[in-house]
């Protein structure tokens, strides 16, 4: 199947993304036929001294996938735009950070935020949070609507996402995927749908055609750069937006794995991906200032 989402939508989608007077504050989400809707937010630029960290409705019990998709999650700022990533590797030095293309476009300072869920601190008290660190572009593909962020410090990161080592491709409709976002970027949230289909398509009128994830539920603003996840924790997807797929209903769009190995390839970062991947489960204790801090036994997690 082939699908042409023209350039000209995409930047007209991107320009009508609605604004918030603060971080966390309610938005409206956009309602436009056709093109495609990215899922970032475009708020007000914010002192990071003010920027609440994410604080979601409801407390739920850890699950076993948690360490894999939600504690691996973060906000990415830039300039006005912000949106979601997910940590996939981290080492002495440095972490990488899988998002969209989209998120990191606009100029200004590129920085990272790690809240307590990201470290397993969940249970400490004071300190001054949101860590917002400085973050660095290794690579983008506009094809494919996905970048690598490079941050250096704290590290290495206790979380780390597994991805998907089989063609995304091969999954059978219907299968049950999870979506991961800082909605608004003010609470990290999931969701749970069913995969439509992967269907091939340009995102830009003179762009190559990339293989794209179709979800039965969309995005909210705040979830571009999120990671979709399978059942058992492995990451196989980016969020983008959303598009008018079939006879007027919109779908969620996300850019397949696949892209993201074929960018991971291009900047020869396998072997650092490879060997996060391999690294045993975090310990049920986290350091900071050389002091160790149980994780929370119930961390604060919206499951939407």
């Amino acid at each position: 199947m082939r699908r042409s989402i023209p350039r000209r939508a995409v930047l007209l989608a991107a320009l009508g993304v609605a604004a918030m007077a603060t971080p966390g504050a309610a938005s409206a989400q956009a309602r436009r036929g056709g093109g495609l809707d990215q899922s970032r937010t475009r708020p007000a630029p914010a002192p990071a001294a003010r920027r609440a960290a994410p604080t979601p409705p409801r407390l739920d019990a850890v699950r076993p996938a948690d360490d894999r998709t939600f504690r691996p999650t973060v906000v990415i700022r830039r300039g006005k735009s912000q949106g979601t990533g997910t940590i996939i590797a981290t080492s002495a030095d440095s972490s990488l950070v899988l998002t969209a293309a989209h998120v990191v476009r606009d100029r200004g300072d590129l920085v990272v935020e790690l809240h307590r869920y990201n470290v397993g601190l969940e249970k400490s008290r004071g300190g001054d949070w949101p860590l917002v660190i400085p973050a660095e572009v290794v690579g983008t593909d506009d094809a494919g609507d996905v970048a690598l962020l490079r941050l250096r410090g704290p590290s290495p990161l206790p979380f780390v996402a597994r991805l998907y080592d089989d063609d995304p491709a091969g999954l059978a409709p219907g299968a049950l995927v999870t979506s991961l976002g800082v909605d608004q970027g003010a609470r990290v949230a999931s969701w749970e749908t069913g995969l439509v289909e992967t269907a091939r398509f340009r995102i830009e009128d003179d762009g190559e055609e990339r293989p794209f994830l179709v979800t039965m539920k969309i995005p909210a603003h705040g979830r571009s750069g999120g990671g979709l996840f399978l059942a058992d924790g492995r990451l196989v997807g980016v969020c983008v937006g959303h598009a008018e797929m079939y006879q007027g209903r919109r779908m969620g769009i996300f850019a397949s794995l696949a892209s993201a190995r074929r960018l991971i390839r291009k900047h020869g970062l396998d072997a650092e991906v490879a060997r996060s991947q391999a690294r045993p489960p975090a310990p049920a204790a986290s350091r900071r200032g050389g002091q160790a801090v149980e994780s929370e036994a119930a961390p604060r997690y919206d499951r939407s």
